[in-house]
């Protein structure tokens, strides 16, 4: 899930709401139409997304579909070789919906872990996988327009406000490239 989550730059409510018939191999596209969330009494429950803007199609790219293929087939050996359409894409151990609060844990642990062994990386939770894939995709001459899309947001400048981190090694060479005639 968290390798799908830097893929596609979903909200980890839309990808825990995912089930293998949002996933359109023939148009090549991702239906994201639903989403997990929580009720005022902590229950969590399937509804519509955070805004009209949100109901939206994402384009399959070959690393999606990787990370897709994969998931099937880890899927494939937990259920007896069947994968049902309308099963969750991803799903806990027993079968059942991954909670943003599940993912947020495994990557606290995995952090852990990996201090432990020397190798440490500043804290982030699942959202910040939703950044990079925006971050990147503005770094990689991605369309700003169409950026809003793939998120769902409302407004180009929401998009561009929240998600275009400019790093400076990305700035010196903007302006290297930039050719003025005087």
């Amino acid at each position: 899930m968290i390798a799908f989550l830097l893929c596609t730059g979903m909200r980890i409510g839309e990808a825990s709401a995912l089930t293998w018939q949002d996933i359109d191999y023939k148009n090549n596209v991702i239906h994201v139409t639903k989403t997990v969330s929580r009720t005022d009494k902590g229950e969590y429950m399937i509804g519509t997304p955070k805004s009209r803007t949100s109901v939206r199609d994402i384009p399959l790219n070959d690393a999606i579909k990787s990370v897709l293929n994969s998931q099937k087939e880890k899927q494939k050996r937990m259920h007896s070789n069947v994968v049902n359409m309308s099963q969750n894409v991803f799903e806990n151990l027993f079968g059942g919906m991954v909670y943003n609060s599940s993912v947020n844990k495994a990557i606290t642990e995995t952090l852990k872990r990996l201090e432990e062994k020397g190798q440490y990386i500043d804290h982030f939770s699942a959202h910040a996988l939703r950044d990079t894939f925006a971050t990147r995709y503005i770094e990689q001459g991605g369309s700003p327009q169409v950026l809003k899309t793939i998120l769902g947001h409302s407004s180009l400048a929401m998009t561009m406000d929240l998600y275009s981190h400019v790093l400076p090694n990305t700035k010196q060479k903007e302006m290297d490239n930039l050719k003025i005639v005087l």
